[in-house]
């Protein structure tokens, strides 16, 4: 049996529950969602159940495949001037599974987004039939787009595919001084 420092033990301990804390966030913010596009929808049940069905798949397949690139994880202790620090490597490729996980992520959000453009459409059409006779204003269409969540859905996605083109083994950039890979 291999000899691991308890330094070495309490990091991996850190590290596995900060990837499994991460999968519990999402699913928690993925019923928040599910709960504001339920009610965008006037609680229709077919969304629900459509949402439901979308969430579940994404979410176990993300907690299914982070389990499984936490088995090829290597920590390792590096001295750093006199300082004790933890690097994490993992011994196969994982770089797919991670961006797997960022690709269902991204899609879920995509659904959400399109359901909620959706809805603000159909307020923005409103609003233009009823426009004259009320007096709607440009605050009133930014009020429709607020009120829908279109903006939270849509600077998600921007950054979701922001993160994706970060997983790229193009722009992935790595330092021959140190071998460090940003």
């Amino acid at each position: 049996m291999p000899l691991v420092s308890l330094t070495d033990a309490v990091s991996n301990i850190m590290y596995y529950t900060s990837n499994g804390t991460n999968v519990v966030i999402a699913a928690m913010l993925g019923v928040i969602m599910i709960a504001r596009l339920h009610a965008m929808y006037q609680r229709s049940r077919n969304i629900l159940i459509f949402l439901v069905i979308i969430f579940l798949a994404v979410n176990i397949a993300c907690g299914v495949i982070t389990a499984i690139g936490l088995q090829y994880l290597i920590g390792e202790e590096l001295i750093l001037s006199g300082t004790y620090m933890c690097n994490y490597g993992f011994e196969a490729d994982v770089q797919l599974l991670i961006s797997m996980i960022w690709m269902l992520n991204t899609v879920w959000e995509v659904i959400a987004l399109c359901l909620s453009v959706w809805i603000a459409v159909k307020h923005f059409r409103e609003l233009r039939r009823l426009g004259p006779s009320t007096g709607s204003t440009i605050g009133d269409c930014f009020r429709v787009l607020i009120k829908s969540h279109v903006l939270y859905f849509a600077s998600f996605v921007g950054v979701s595919c922001l993160q994706l083109g970060l997983l790229s083994p193009v722009i992935t950039v790595c330092r021959p001084v140190a071998d460090i890979c940003l």
